[in-house]
């Protein structure tokens, strides 16, 4: 399983440095989600679990080339270096913003 290419570690460190790293906690559980704002649209990250775009599903879960997609690396990158914007939400507004981030992926509409 190789790195993260060069082209996709840049994109994240660019990421998370100018600001599109958002960090959304529900309170009072303290559960937490990142929300990594890229060039189609935002997407949703689950720690450094996983990631909701194509190139996760794709290159980590399907052909196991990597263990990460860059806006997984953004956001461990914006965690380690503060970067990221927090964005406060109360526990029952969870699957709302979960929600939210999929809809303007197009993951959650219709066909």
């Amino acid at each position: 399983m190789s790195q993260l290419p060069w082209g996709s570690a840049l994109k994240a460190l660019k990421s998370a440095l100018k600001g599109g790293v958002e960090k959304h906690v529900f309170k009072p559980s303290g559960r937490y989600v990142y929300v990594v704002k890229g060039p189609t649209g935002p997407h949703l990250v689950m720690g450094d679990l996983a990631c909701s775009c194509l190139d996760y599903y794709l290159n980590v879960v399907i052909r196991g080339k990597r263990k990460l997609c860059y806006h997984i690396a953004a956001a461990i990158i914006s965690e380690e270096e503060g970067t990221f914007r927090v964005i406060e939400h109360r526990d029952p507004e969870f699957i709302g913003v979960i929600k939210g981030v999929i809809s303007s992926e197009g993951l959650g509409s219709d066909p």
